[in-house]
This record gives C-alpha cells, sequence and structure tokens, in this order.
C-alpha cells in the first residue's frame, strides 16, 4: 500500500488540507525534506491562490492576465499559449485534486512532472477542453495529453459549471479522474509506453513523464478563460516501482536502418532479436593466425570451419558480441515530423530465419524535402503486446528546384575488431551526429569477414558479424535516425580483392551479394542510383562488385568494374544532369593514387583501360568530384592530365589506419592524410549563388582540410 503524506499547516485542526486554497495560509513555508530521494523545495508556499506559489512559465510573460481572489486562480485574460503558471518545485509523486471550470471553447489544462527541456516547460497534462463527454480522443477532457485517451463515458458538467479533477502520479502509474470516476490510466513504462511515447510530441524529451526532483506543477493557457479552486495535493511517500519486464522477447537489438531514399520513396530494414542487446559477457573466440585462417578458408564444410574458432563446447550464441536473431512480427509506423496526423501503419509482418529474422519496407508515398518519424514495433505473434519499439527518421531528398543548403557525410572502413571507441562503437558517429547531415554515405568496408574473431567464412559467422556491429549503440543509434546510402566493397562481399566466381570458405561470391543486396541491407534493383538533392547538387552511386570481370581476365576494352549496363547508366544520366555540382560516390578509387601492389580498382593497372575512360569522360563534366571509400587514409587528388578531383573520405576509425606513407605526398596529391576520419560536406547559398564545400575531418570531428568549388572562379586549395 502506498502512504500518503499530506502537507498539512502547523494545527491539528486541518492537518488533512494540503496547500488548501482559501486558507489564509498565506506566506507560511515548509521546510524542506528528504522525501524518498526527493529534496522539497525549502520555500514552497502553502497556498495555492497566492500570486507568490506562482511564476510565469514564459520569461517574456506576467502572471496578471490571471487573478487570484475568493479562493480562486481564474484566468480572466488569455493569452493563447503566453499566459501559463508554474509552481515552485514539488514531489513528483502525488495525489491532486481541485475544481476546474471553463467558458466555451476554451482549451486549457494542469500539467503535472513538469520541468525545463531547453527554454520551454513540459509535463504530463490533464486535459480540459470544451468538448463532448463521449469524446475520446488523446486530446479530451481528461485525457493524458497525447499519450492516452479516456475510456469510459464522462460524466463531464456543461461549460460554466464546475468540475472535480483528480490525478494520481504514482510511481510509474498515471491515473486522471473526472467526478468521482477513473477516465485515463497509463503506465510510463515498458513497450507500451514506449509506443505511445513514441507517436507523441514528447518522444524527444529525455525521461518525460518519470519523476524527478525539482518537479513543478503548471496550470495552462491555451485560449479561453478558465478558473481552478480546491487544491487538495497529497505526497506519495512509498510510489509503486516498475514492474519488472518479464517479456521474452522478440526484441531490436539492430535497430534500424534506411537506404536508397529520393523525392518520395525510400527503403527501412529491421532485425527481431532474442535480447534488448549484445552478449556482453561472452566468451573469446579462439584466435587464429592469418596463415591457419587461410588455409581454414579452402575447407568447405561450415560445421568444421566453426568449430576451428569457438572455445570447446561452446556455441555461437554464448560469444562476445553475439545477437541472435528471434523469430516475431514487426511493423512500421511512420508520419511527417511535423504532421503526426497524417501517421500511416503498415501490417505485421513475420520475421523467420531463413532471412536472418531481417524484414524490409519499400515506402513510395513520401513528400519531398521532409524529415519523417519512423517507428517500428515488435511482438510474438498476432494478438500479443508489443515486446519491443524503437523510433528513428529519415529525410526525403527536397524538389529538383528547391534552393536548400545540404549536409552529408562520407564514410568507409569499419569493423567491430578495430571500432575506437569501445563498446559504444565508432567515435565518427556521435562527431558526425552533431553536423546533422541530411544524409550520410557508407562507401563500403561496413565489416570485415576475412579479418580475425570470427573468421567469417560461412553464412552464420557473416550474419554473427552484422548483428555484433549493429548492436553497437552509437552505430546503431546513428542509422537509425539518419538518411543513409549503403555501398558495399570487397570486405562486405566476401573476401579482400573479391569478384565473380571465388568462394570463402563455404560461402560463394553470389552467396555474399545476396546476402548484403537482399538480407542485411535495404534492396534495391538496380543496386546504382542516382538522386537529385535540390537544384544544385545531384549524387550518384555506384555498385563495384556485382557487374565486374574477373581480376585475373587481361586488361582491354571488355574487362569492367561496373559492368556495361551500370556504365550506360552512368554517362547517360551525368549528360541529362543540369545539378550546378555532381558527386560520384564511388566505393573504390577513379582517380588514386593507390599503391602498385593493389589489383582492385581503377586507379590500378589491372583495370587501366577503363580507369582511364572513366577519367576522360567524366572530366568532361564541370564542377564533378568523385568521392570514394575503400583507402585507409585521406586525401584530395587532382588529375591535372584530365582535370578531374576525387576525395578519400578515409577510414573511419582511429584503429584503422594503413597502407600509405605519410611522406609519400606527390604532386597529385592535393591533401594527404594517413589517419581515421570522414568527410563532410555542404552546399551553401550565398546571395542566390551555391558553393560547395568538402571537408575532412578527424574522428571527433575537427577539420583538418577545406577545399570550396567552383574551381572557376580561384581554385581550391586546403585550409589546414
Amino acid at each position: 500500500m502506498n502512504h500518503l503524506r499530506f502537507f498539512a499547516y502547523p494545527t491539528a485542526l486541518i492537518c488533512l488540507q494540503l496547500f488548501s486554497s482559501g486558507t489564509g495560509f498565506g506566506q507560511e513555508k515548509i521546510e524542506a525534506a528528504s522525501i524518498n530521494g526527493f529534496e522539497t523545495d525549502k520555500r514552497i508556499k502553502a497556498d495555492w491562490t497566492n500570486p507568490d506559489f506562482w511564476q510565469a512559465a514564459d520569461k517574456n510573460a506576467a502572471i496578471d492576465s490571471w487573478e487570484f481572489m475568493n479562493g480562486e486562480i481564474r484566468l480572466v485574460r488569455p493569452q493563447g499559449g503566453k499566459g501559463s503558471l508554474v509552481s515552485h518545485p514539488l514531489p513528483p509523486n502525488f495525489q491532486l485534486s481541485f475544481d476546474w471550470k471553463i467558458q466555451a471553447n476554451t482549451n486549457t489544462g494542469l500539467k503535472y512532472r513538469v520541468r525545463k527541456y531547453g527554454s520551454k516547460y513540459y509535463g504530463v497534462e490533464y486535459q480540459i477542453i470544451d468538448d463532448s463527454p463521449s469524446a475520446s480522443t488523446k486530446g479530451s477532457t481528461a485525457a493524458i495529453y497525447d499519450l492516452s485517451g479516456p475510456m469510459v463515458l464522462k460524466k463531464l458538467k456543461p461549460t460554466g459549471e464546475w468540475n472535480t479533477a483528480k490525478i494520481v502520479a504514482d510511481g510509474p502509474i498515471l491515473q486522471h479522474y473526472l467526478n468521482g470516476d477513473l477516465v485515463s490510466e497509463i503506465t510510463t513504462s515498458g513497450p507500451a509506453w514506449d509506443s505511445n511515447l513514441a507517436v507523441s510530441k514528447f518522444w524527444e524529451l529525455e525521461n518525460f513523464g518519470q519523476p524527478m526532483a525539482g518537479d513543478r506543477i503548471m496550470l495552462t493557457d491555451h485560449g479561453g478563460k478558465a478558473a481552478y479552486r480546491n487544491f487538495h495535493f497529497a505526497e506519495i511517500q512509498t510510489p509503486s516501482s516498475p514492474l519488472a519486464d518479464q517479456s521474452t522477447g522478440p526484441f531490436l537489438a539492430n535497430g534500424m536502418r534506411n537506404s536508397w531514399a529520393d523525392q518520395s520513396s525510400i527503403v527501412l530494414w529491421t532485425r527481431t532479436t532474442r535480447h534488448r542487446q549484445m552478449n556482453m559477457d561472452g566468451q573469446r573466440f579462439r584466435t587464429l593466425s592469418s596463415k591457419d585462417a587461410s588455409k581454414l578458408s579452402k575447407n568447405t564444410d561450415a560445421e568444421q570451419i566453426l568449430a576451428a574458432q569457438l572455445p570447446q563446447n561452446a556455441i555461437l550464441d554464448d560469444m562476445f558480441g553475439a545477437c541472435p536473431g528471434q523469430q516475431g512480427e514487426v511493423r512500421l509506423i511512420y508520419f511527417p515530423k511535423l504532421q503526426r496526423r497524417a501517421l500511416k501503419s503498415t501490417p505485421w509482418k513475420q520475421t523467420v530465419a531463413s532471412n536472418d529474422f531481417t524484414t524490409q519496407w519499400q515506402l513510395d508515398d513520401l513528400k519531398p524535402g521532409t524529415r519523417y518519424a519512423a517507428i517500428v514495433e515488435a511482438r510474438a505473434s498476432d494478438g500479443h503486446p508489443p515486446t519491443a519499439v524503437i523510433r528513428g527518421g529519415f529525410e526525403t531528398a527536397p524538389a529538383v528546384d528547391a534552393k536548400r543548403n545540404i549536409k552529408f557525410c562520407m564514410t568507409t572502413c569499419h569493423d567491430f575488431l578495430r571500432r575506437d571507441d569501445g563498446l559504444q562503437g565508432h567515435k565518427i558517429y556521435p562527431a558526425m551526429a552533431k553536423i546533422d547531415p541530411d544524409f550520410v554515405v557508407h562507401a563500403g568496408d561496413i565489416e570485415y569477414y576475412d579479418k580475425p574473431d570470427p573468421w567469417a567464412m560461412t553464412m552464420e559467422l557473416m550474419r554473427f558479424k552484422w548483428g555484433r556491429i549493429f548492436a553497437l549503440p552509437s552505430n546503431r543509434q546513428f542509422y537509425q535516425d539518419t538518411t543513409s546510402y549503403f555501398l558495399k566493397d570487397d570486405h562486405d562481399t566476401l573476401k579482400n580483392d573479391c569478384s565473380p566466381g571465388q568462394k570463402y570458405g563455404s560461402v560463394s561470391f553470389e552467396q555474399g551479394v545476396k546476402l548484403f543486396n537482399h538480407e542485411q541491407f535495404p534492396t534495391h534493383d538496380p543496386r546504382y542510383q542516382t538522386v537529385r538533392w535540390g537544384k544544385d547538387l545531384q549524387v550518384w552511386f555506384l555498385e563495384g562488385r556485382d557487374f565486374r570481370s574477373p581480376n585475373q581476365v587481361p586488361d582491354g576494352p571488355e574487362k569492367t568494374i561496373l559492368g556495361k549496363e551500370q556504365k550506360k547508366w552512368l554517362f547517360e544520366t551525368l549528360d541529362a544532369s543540369e545539378a550546378k555540382f555532381k558527386l560520384v560516390f564511388s566505393p573504390t578509387p577513379i582517380v588514386g593514387p593507390d599503391r602498385k601492389n593493389k589489383k582492385d580498382n581503377h586507379a590500378n593497372e589491372i583495370f587501366a583501360h577503363e580507369g582511364i575512360e572513366l577519367r576522360n569522360r567524366l572530366a568532361q563534366y564541370e564542377d564533378l568530384i568523385v568521392l570514394c571509400g575503400d583507402r585507409h587514409w585521406q586525401y584530395a587528388s587532382h588529375d591535372k592530365q584530365s582535370d578531374l578531383w576525387e576525395f578519400g573520405c578515409g577510414p573511419g576509425s582511429e584503429k584503422h589506419q594503413l597502407g600509405w606513407n605519410p611522406q609519400d605526398k606527390r604532386p597529385i596529391h592535393q591533401f594527404l592524410r594517413v589517419a581515421g576520419g570522414f568527410l563532410s560536406g555542404e552546399i551553401k547559398y550565398n546571395k542566390k549563388r551555391s558553393q560547395l564545400t568538402l571537408q575532412h575531418r578527424k574522428v571527433n570531428g575537427e577539420v583538418v582540410s577545406e577545399f570550396q568549388f567552383p574551381r572557376g572562379q580561384t581554385d581550391p586549395t586546403p585550409k589546414n
């Protein structure tokens, strides 16, 4: 049983009236007391009808739109949202009763567990509005505003007459009563709360609705006249505890991610998991040397490959980082962030083991240049309540004629083993989040199958690595909230410098392609795309694995990385483009330079014919720039022979830089840094003219180079 502590006058005759109006308590103050870890303010005024008890919620407003007389608080000069009052701090667990009445067309309410977020006060609201007894929306009288609507037909008195309200805020339990009846109720913990909060306006407010020291009460002014009286406030000294979550899943430990956004469409992805997070206390793999791993890669028996890397009697789910999947059902809810009434929901769909418990949604009904909220709910099966809820978001590309500033980031070369921020993931993700890019491009090598712990030579081990790296909190959260384009390269297709027809352990090249293209990442056919991001920016995303010739084929006109169809598409869409800036995102270099021993990209002799063809053709387009991944160093190169610029974004970890001598800066290099980081870009309009700025950054976001285009005015030079 919960215990109530009534704040009372120092007289036995009225000990049950806490902060009761019309008592003449005036300037009496209650001494601070420590109650269940909450410290009540030493200067709380006991009389709620005394103006000293209140202050204006808006610092630019006064409280003179309210009258305090005859034991009542009256809103007599409503200011349409600018006249709300907030109290001194009060205990956050309580029972509060009060009387209220309103005039026609009034919208007001009493908020509790109110605190400041930024410059504004927010809290849970007992909604009071001129509506009918049958109104049952989340915005009707006695609703827990925007979270839970009335459950019963209300005994609501007409405008101009007094109604009695009661609020119970008991730990996670919130209850609203009207004229003696329980009308609305909600629990502020568990997936059901997460679902309600996710579609509300309060989603981004940390710990919203939870009891905290310093919480206040607010009387709101949303328009219309109102009056309050007979406040009775009783602290709950022993509040209820949140119920222990007995859920057995499924959960959503890998979050969601998206790709292929344009003006009207996008593809979203998620996966149902057995646990809320990866295995943090698991066993370590048996580490194999590169020589032993090379020998093992010739074995095609998946069970033997796995057994060679597991400790004795262990299974894969026992290992550190394991994030096994679990069958369940999921649905997607999405809406423009500023238009929650336009909410749409997909049917529930089942996730199954044959697809690693992943699923995707293709959305084709979106508005250009719009920020969307996206919510994924998971449940065990039909008829069961949600077991997990996550909310993220994405942004669609602006209309092709929109003159809008655009920011983007680019990264490459990640893996779990060489992460640089412990169990949070990679340092670049918080740094990129601060930039708040409109989109991000991951240029491939998102994971490395052909690196240890484990060497992923089976489909099961490949899936293990994907589940593990996207269970890292920073990585997962960033992609959950950011419009993304995912390219793939060799290490996340099969192995180093892979091409069609090869195998790695028990996995074929074709299986590796299918795993990436159709299971672990949002699907798009074909695997290349161009998108106009407003009037002056068009981007191209190239596929560098699926259509390539085997490396051992002699170089010549028929040898290709892009394939005939993709190359034809690239040239045709470039010819048709009217965008001022044309950015070609490639998984691998086209300009380079690269190391002489490399045999995998257009900067290498092994693909020289197509490399020359591409450089000569791309150089024909004014303000076209190649942005590439793959290389483990940052650079900006200008091929003066073809007059083509290329920027390498560099590896996304401080532990992943390698492969180039920092002292080997060649004439083609306009910038060289052998270190981890990322690339950022911005299209910015100034006096109706647009300018492109490209910056190399450290993993913490610090700028280390800056280049500005167009180059027709002055040659871009690095600002180091």
